[in-house]
């Protein structure tokens, strides 16, 4: 290290030791490592707060001395100057300042090459100096910047860069650096020269222009900008016409940069005579630099800037090249991903407001130029600039506004593209509130909007383009634009009432319907409620806004409808009431009551469980009361005439234009002229499009109205028109269809469907008198040939709805008398023959449902139908429905989109609502046990099927059927079969779906079997409101199925079992046990559990003659635990084997013990069934404890290796009863059995474990249990895998069931938190986890410590080591912890330990050591009784010489710290230092429970440091007081708290009250202490109350600069550095301070960096030496 001396004049030394140490920092700066040097920076700088003309001397003087130092290192010392001045410069004198401006001048300049981070800190210096002293660096600087002589680059650069931090100190230099530096442009070559002029002249060019803004605050008050003008013009014309041209990038924008600020100081002349070169010469960079656009543009603003200053024209000539370029600028469309993009973009938006500020006619002029082109990019400017303009154009644009209207209404008009649009909506939002829409032409620009409200939907095909803009995103734009427009700006309605009502009639707006009618109703709501003048509109004078019935009709259409169109049917609504006196005034009264409530009905409806017949039903209501409000002849058929006139509107539009249909028959029906009927029928059915469905219905609907007031007219149309198509095949199709004639067969087909239909419903709604005299001779004569042979699907279906339709009709209810249909049967067989020709794959149409909805109808006609045809017809509409599957229409999974999806599903739905429907109007026509099973047994294969679907089809429409019967059967004399003869039937197949799989079969099969035993109970006389508790309890079953929980289910059918027990007959339990046992192998788990339970049940209840074959069904059941897989399913089969175990327990036992290990499951179930009867579990326990007393642990062989243990082996029988035993905890009926065997269990087992360590399993032996395991089916009961057997585990596991059973949470949490399991299977860590086990024992259990000793204490003489460590170690702790309280015990247990001191096991004597130390927690008593023979038994282990890791002196020293505790100060007295000096090496021990040990140790015999051994221990406590207080952040936790603790100790005997303060208030043991703060605090106490050992504790710290852990000398480093920077200066001759010093400009040069780091920080604490 380089030395400076003393007495060198450039050093301001203090002649004190930090001269020193600063010079070390300094010299070390530049550390390898990051953080370290980081740090060293930080403490040169807190040295240079308390001492900053010391250490910016040495700085100086340092950086002087070593010129040849390397550049980093120069660096790091140069930016701690800068900090240093940044923090300290008011107190910088101006001598040292001159030192530093030279020196940092030397560096800065003495390279001439650039080397940037040397000269850039160099320069950092200046600049931090010049916010001082700018006159001495500016001195300085220009010293460097001679005429003449090309200056280093810095010394411009710093120059600069202190214009902008010290304006007004620079200011009055620039006129002699401006003079200098002008000449010298011309000599620069280099570019890098270049650029750092360039960037001096801009910012000089704002330091001038910030002294003159703030001239008021300036030094010189007459400065003004004009000074400068010719210096700056000067260095214009070089930057501009010289090196403008420069190939290098980054200069070219350094001048353009630099050219906005200086524009704004050349003169008004200078500017005018230059603007055109140099806007050329800024707009030519565009081309060269694209990416730095920015730079380019915010030159250019502020040159544009200055230009238009003062309404200055000098601009002009120029405009047309400034507007060109910045619009190919504009036409650059930002990239948002890319920040200086959208800088640029925003700059060129301010340069077109620059420009609208002077010149905004030529720039509209422009602009509008600029929307002829073709070219999207271009016009999407020209809008942007626009709606910049009209927002920020402020008064220079107020008279461009009809110009603009008028400029912009063609691309309003003409647009296509939808990028385009967007801008263009964005720009009428911006006009309508800038007042520009009422101009002439404004209206076009809400048309545009409007008309965009009205784009269709996108079609599926994704753009690629990133930007593009979708129809949808466009739409929802310009809705909230209109909307806010109209709701927003004052005055708005100028221009939109009634403008508005001009965009409800034309068929392109009909989508936009919602939006346009949201706002009509804003305006007219307002407009009515304000009572406005122009509210009630002329239509005379408006004349292109629709008449009165024109909008009457559009708009009660579109409610029609009100969830199309965006749900506009609310905004319809409110625009109908808001405009009812312009529309009818005898319709006002009527709407302002009726629309309300319509709109509350729509506010109030849940989109899925919207309505649609509903709704119509109350809009075509409310239409017929309009015309009965009305009444009107006149009025009506005009409104009709309208709505058929309007029918063009909805060619699109299908269910639109099914309601408008709708309409006009409800008009029909009302008028009584029959010309305007004939006329409207056939509109009618011209106008519908015959290949839609919906239109379809709606025509057929209307048709049905008008019958209903003109049913011959009707009918005669219809026989026209079918008559005319069975004439015209192949060449037409009626007359009165002129150009809808075709002579496509299949356009015949589908007109021929709407024809079907159209008498379907014409039937219906015709007068019931009138109808049956027609039916047979026009209406069936008409449509009976078209059945056979259809092949449209259309044609079909609506077939099937007329059936419907006429069974409907002739229903005696309808026609209030009986009528029979001959042609039933033949009808009934068509049906049928549909619902085949579906298939099953899937549901692609509703032609099954429509055609069992058209069966319900035909059946519950007279007379009822055969048996045979009613199998047909229940098998044919079974076979048909339920094997649907539940995924989309076409039969093939993921294919569909939710709307296809939410489809189908609905469409299935209905399909299976019309086969129940189908099956109640069967059953109703034969309500008896033999109608019934007639269907139920066409129900039984689908209850059974493997798919989920079909069972609970199958179950809900059993359910439906029970309900039915329920409901209508009539009980009693004469009412049939005086027995419910299916009752086993159906309980039988019901009971299983209890417990099925999905939760609705199980909540349905409940509810159906409810229902069954409610029929049963009518049968057996009961009256129809008869309360029968059970039954009616069995709903609560329904509730608690509902989780999945098989406990829950279990209890469930259980619960079910014992009603059915009470409720069957006997004549019908056979039968219902037969079931029962088939339900065993049901396809789903769950319910051949739910069998099994019902079964085992009956069994209990009704079963005792079944006694003398348990053992057969045993067997057969036991075969069966291979097949079945769910939990409940084998409880209830394993319970019969329990029934044969109260008969034959012991051979069930040994049967079991003899199956191979591990058990299979099902032997664990064997054992699980068995432990739950508490008689049974009694007898095993005593079994099997006598099995373990008996039997050998393992056997033991010699290993081939001599060097090696023993090989050991478990025996066979021990481990099999432990794996029993295990098994038998883990079931809770066993807990009081386990309680009453407790201790013997628990000793059984822990000495089971300590057998069992490093035991190898026991060879398999080859007998016939494996055969006795297998499947019969050789499935899953085939043996399982080889599973390698781990006995100490299964001893553990045995064990720890037996915790849990016992309820012993509190051992087991202790266990748990420790990792005790795992510890107990280790053999280095066995001993602690007995200990642990022990210890929760005690605390959880110590009214069962006495007789686990007697059971425990045998066990110290036993002949296995494992056994003898497990037992020692176990007692050992139940000393620590008083035996529970039971004294008497501990003698006992003493003189056991004591008798194992010998033992030949160094693990054994190792836990002797601890149990004799744990007489310590017993009491003082015990304590004096043992003293003598426990201490020596601690002494002597702490030198036990076979203790190669230290184990025995760490329990001895932990013993010893124990006893410290009871012992007499008379016991300790003669051996207390010799303690204190035999645990002192122990202190820096590597292993760190030694550590903490003698830690704790040394705290403890604090006791006995307060009597006659005072003097002596205190001096103990001052020789290693240190190592306590550096070892309070040791890197081991566990030796921080032994330091807390013993200093907590030690604080008293101290001699301080301030220092024991501290170590009770801060040393707390889980506390975390913030070190560095409590050592800097203790030391200042230290200092004030023990200021004679202050320096024997420095020299200490310095001692353990030498540690083995770098933490521990990070440690002593800052403790030294805290005693000695806390230490007044008067006191510093206490301390060796060259010495300590010296030691820490050692440590600078450690091998740790945290080392290093820490000694530069102790050493800026000592500032003051």
């Amino acid at each position: 290290m380089i030395m400076p001396g003393h007495s060198e004049g450039g050093v301001r030394a203090t002649g004190g030791q930090v001269d020193e140490m600063v010079m070390a920092m300094i010299d070390s700066a530049y550390d390898k490592n990051e953080d370290t040097q980081e740090m060293i920076g930080s403490a040169l700088l807190e040295l240079g707060r308390k001492q900053p003309a010391l250490v910016l001397s040495s700085c100086y003087t340092y950086l002087k001395k070593h010129s040849k130092l390397n550049h980093g290192h120069r660096v790091v010392i140069l930016n701690a100057i800068e900090k240093i001045l940044k923090e300290t410069l008011d107190e910088l004198k101006e001598s040292l300042a001159a030192d530093l401006i030279a020196q940092a001048s030397e560096e800065l300049t003495e390279s001439k090459e650039v080397v940037p981070e040397w000269q850039t800190a160099a320069s950092g210096v200046l600049v931090a100096v010049g916010k001082k002293y700018c006159t001495l660096v500016m001195e300085n600087l220009v010293a460097k910047f001679q005429p003449g002589v090309m200056p280093h680059f810095f010394v411009v650069q710093t120059m600069a860069n202190l214009a902008t931090a010290n304006s007004f100190g620079i200011v009055p230099f620039l006129n002699v650096v401006l003079g200098t530096m002008l000449p010298l442009l011309g000599m620069a070559k280099h570019d890098n020269m270049k650029w750092v002029f360039s960037s001096a002249l801009g910012k000089f060019s704002e330091a001038i222009l910030d002294y003159v803004v703030n001239i008021e605050k300036a030094p010189d008050p007459n400065v003004k900008k004009e000074a400068f003008a010719g210096e700056i013009y000067s260095a214009y014309d070089i930057l501009f016409n010289v090196w403008l041209q420069s190939k290098e990038a980054k200069l070219r924008l350094a001048i353009v940069d630099a050219l906005g600020n200086m524009a704004h100081i050349m003169s008004r002349e200078n500017l005018e005579e230059q603007l055109p070169r140099l806007i050329s010469g800024i707009l030519n960079l565009y081309k060269k630099h694209a990416a730095e656009s920015f730079h380019i543009t915010q030159g250019l603003c502020m040159v544009l800037d200055a230009a238009v200053q003062g309404e200055c024209t000098i601009l002009e000539p120029h405009l047309d090249l400034v507007l060109n370029n910045l619009f190919t600028q504009a036409c650059s469309l930002p990239d948002f991903n890319v920040p200086g993009s959208i800088k640029n973009h925003n700059e060129v938006l301010r340069c077109f407001s620059v420009i609208a500020t002077a010149f905004s006619d030529r720039l509209v002029g422009y602009l509008l130029t600029k929307l002829e082109t073709s070219n999207e990019r271009t016009k999407i400017a020209t809008l942007i600039i626009f709606k910049q303009l009209i927002n920020t154009g402020g008064e220079a644009m107020e008279n461009k506004k009809a110009l603009i209207v008028s400029g912009l209404k063609g691309l309003a008009l003409n647009e296509t593209n939808n990028k385009v649009k967007k801008v263009i909506a964005q720009v009428v939002s911006a006009m309508a509130h800038h007042g520009h829409l009422e101009e002439e032409g404004g209206q076009l620009m809400v048309d545009f909007v409007i008309r965009q409200c009205s784009l269709p939907d996108d079609t599926k095909t994704r753009s690629n383009d990133p930007e593009h803009v979708s129809n949808w995103a466009l739409r929802k734009m310009c809705e909230n634009v209109l909307h806010l427009i109209t709701t927003t700006i004052e005055g708005i309605d100028v221009v939109l009432w009634p403008y508005l009502l001009e965009f409800l009639l034309p068929v392109q707006h009909t989508d936009a319907m919602g939006v346009i009618c949201k706002n009509v109703a804003f305006l007219a709501s307002q407009k009515r409620e304000n009572n406005d003048e122009d509210y009630m509109i002329d239509f005379e004078d408006k004349a292109n806004v629709p008449k009165p019935t024109a909008m009457i009709a559009r708009l009660i259409v579109l409610a029609g409808r009100p969830t199309n169109g965006g749900n506009r049917g609310l905004h319809v609504l409110q625009a109908m009431q808001g405009l009812s006196p312009n529309l009818n005034e005898g319709l006002v009264e009527l709407w302002d009551t009726v629309i309300p409530k319509l709109v509350q009905y729509l506010e109030g409806a849940e989109d899925e469980k919207w309505n649609q017949k509903n709704w119509e039903d109350l809009a075509l209501k409310m239409l017929s009361k309009s015309l009965d409000e009305v009444n009107d002849e006149d009025w009506i058929e005009e409104l009709g005439a309208v709505m058929g006139e309007q029918i063009p509107l909805y060619t699109n539009y299908p269910e639109e234009k099914n309601f408008i249909f709708k309409c006009i028959g409800i008009i029909m029906r009302k008028s009584t002229k029959k010309e305007f009927v004939n006329k409207h029928l056939t509109v009618l059915f011209n106008s519908v499009n015959h290949t839609h469905q919906v239109e379809r219905e709606g025509v057929a609907i209307a048709f049905g109205f008008a019958a209903s007031s003109h049913l011959d007219s009707v009918l005669t149309k219809l026989e026209s028109v079918a008559k005319n198509e069975m004439a015209k095949k192949s060449s037409g199709f009626l007359g009165f269809l002129k150009e809808k004639a075709t002579s496509s067969d299949a356009d015949l087909e589908k007109i021929k469907a709407t024809t079907m239909l159209c008498y379907g419903f014409v039937t219906l709604y015709a007068p019931a008198t009138l109808i049956v005299s027609r039916i047979e001779a026009t209406i069936m004569r008409s449509i009976t040939p078209h059945f056979s042979h259809v092949k449209d699907n259309m044609v079909k279906q609506n077939l099937i709805r007329t059936v419907e339709l006429i069974g409907k009709a002739l229903h005696p209810d309808h026609l209030m008398q009986t009528h029979s249909l001959t042609n039933r049967g033949e009808l009934l067989g068509h049906m049928q023959g549909y619902m085949k020709a579906e298939g099953t794959a899937h549901l692609p149409s509703e032609t099954r449902a429509l055609a069992m909805n058209a069966c319900a109808t035909l059946v519950k006609l007279d007379p009822i139908l055969s048996d045979a045809e009613l199998f047909d017809l229940i098998k044919t509409s079974t076979d048909c429905v339920f094997p649907l599957p539940l995924d989309g229409t076409t039969g093939k999974k993921g294919k569909e989109d939710p709307d296809q999806q939410l489809e189908h599903e609905v469409l299935l739905e209905s399909t299976l609502e019309a086969l129940d429907d189908l099956l109640k109007e069967i059953l109703l026509k034969n309500l008896s046990p033999a109608g019934l099973e007639s269907i139920f047994k066409h129900l039984v294969p689908w209850m059974l099927s493997i798919h989920e679907h079909e069972r609970l089809r199958a179950i809900r429409t059993t359910h439906n059927l029970l309900q039915c019967y329920l409901e209508k059967f009539e009980f009693g004399m004469g009412s049939g079969s005086p027995v419910f003869t299916t009752l086993q039937l159906l309980l039988g197949r019901l009971i299983p779906r209890c417990t099925d799989s999905e939760v609705d079969i199980r909540q349905l099969s409940i509810e159906t079997v409810q229902t069954t035993l409610k029929i049963q109970l009518r049968y057996e006389g009961n009256p129809p409101g008869h309360k029968d508790q059970m039954v009616d309890a069995l709903p609560t079953l329904k509730d608690r199925v509902k989780k999945n929980d098989p406990n829950l289910l279990f209890s469930v059918i259980n619960d079910l079992s014992k009603v059915l027990a009470k409720k069957v007959p006997s004549g019908q339990l056979q039968g219902l046990v037969d079931l029962l046992m088939q339900g065993l192998l049901d396809s789903q788990s769950h319910s051949s559990s739910g069998a099994c339970v019902a079964l085992n049940s009956l069994f209990k209840s009704r079963g005792g003659e079944l006694h003398e074959q348990v053992s057969r069904l045993i067997r057969e059941l036991h075969d069966k635990l291979a097949l079945i897989t769910y939990p409940q399913t084998r409880t209830g089969t394993l319970r019969a084997i329990r029934t044969l175990a109260t008969h034959h327990l012991i051979s069930v036992v040994t049967a079991l013990l003899n199956f191979r290990l591990p058990y299979d499951e099902h032997i664990v179930d064997c054992w699980k069934t068995l432990a739950q009867d508490a008689q049974l579990t009694n007898s095993i326990f005593s079994h099997i404890l006598e099995l373990l007393s008996r039997s050998l642990p393992y056997e033991e062989k010699a290993s081939n290796n001599d060097k090696e243990d023993p090989i050991r082996t478990a025996c066979q029988l021990p481990l099999a009863a432990t794996s029993a035993l295990h098994v038998i905890f883990q079931v809770e009926e066993t807990e009081a059995q386990v309680l009453q065997n407790y201790n013997r269990l628990f000793v059984s087992l822990l000495i089971e474990i300590c057998s069992m360590l490093d035991v190898q399993p026991p060879k398999e032996k080859k007998d016939d249990t494996k055969e006795e395991t297998k499947s019969p089916r050789g499935k899953k009961g085939a043996q399982p895998k080889e599973v390698k057997l781990v006995p100490s585990n299964m001893c553990v596991e045995a064990f720890k069931g037996l915790l849990e059973r016992s309820k012993s949470e509190g051992v087991m949490e202790d266990l748990d938190a420790e990792n005790t399991w795992e510890n107990l299977q280790n053999k280095e860590t066995f001993t602690e986890a007995v200990t642990t086990l022990a210890r929760s024992v005690c605390t959880h259990q110590g009214e069962c410590v006495a007789k686990l000793v007697s059971c425990l204490t045998p066990v110290f003489t036993s002949l296995y080591d494992p056994q003898r460590i497990g037992a020692v170690a176990f007692c050992a702790e139940l000393i620590q912890q008083r035996c529970a309280g039971d004294l008497t015990l501990v003698e006992l247990l003493m003189n056991s330990l004591l008798g194992r001191l010998v033992d030949s096991n160094h693990k054994v004597r190792m836990v002797c050591i601890r149990g004799l130390g744990n007489v310590s927690s017993v009491g003082s008593e015990q304590v004096q009784k043992f003293s003598t023979t426990v201490l020596s038994a601690m002494m002597a282990g702490m030198d036990d010489k076979d203790d190669i890791d230290d184990d025995i002196t760490l329990e001895a020293m932990e013993g010893l710290s124990k006893l410290l505790e009871q012992i007499n100060e008379s016991h300790i007295r003669a051996i207390l230092i010799n303690i204190s000096l035999k645990i002192r090496p122990c202190f820096e021990k590597d292993k760190e429970a030694v550590r903490a040990a003698a830690f704790t140790l040394f705290g403890n015999l604090s006791k006995f440091g307060d009597g006659p051994s005072r003097a002596p221990f205190l001096e103990q406590i001052h020789t290693n007081f240190v190592s306590l207080l550096l070892h309070l952040n040791d890197p081991e936790e566990q030796v921080q708290k032994s330091c807390k603790f013993a200093l907590r100790l030690l604080g008293p005997l101290m001699g301080s009250t301030a220092i024991n303060g501290m170590f009770q208030k801060h040393l707390l043991e889980d506390a975390r202490l913030h070190y560095g703060e409590f050592m800097n605090d203790l030391s200042k106490i230290i200092i004030k109350d023990i200021p004679d050992k202050v320096n024997f504790y420095v020299m200490g710290c310095v001692s353990f600069f030498k540690s083995q852990w770098p933490e521990i000398k990070c440690n002593a480093a800052m403790f030294a550095g805290f005693l000695m920077g806390n230490l007044s200066k008067d006191k510093h001759t206490l301390v060796s301070k060259e010495h300590v010093c010296g030691a820490l400009i050692l440590l600078l040069k450690d091998s740790s960096p945290s080392v290093r780091s820490k000694a530069a920080e102790a050493m800026s604490w000592l500032y003051d030496y």
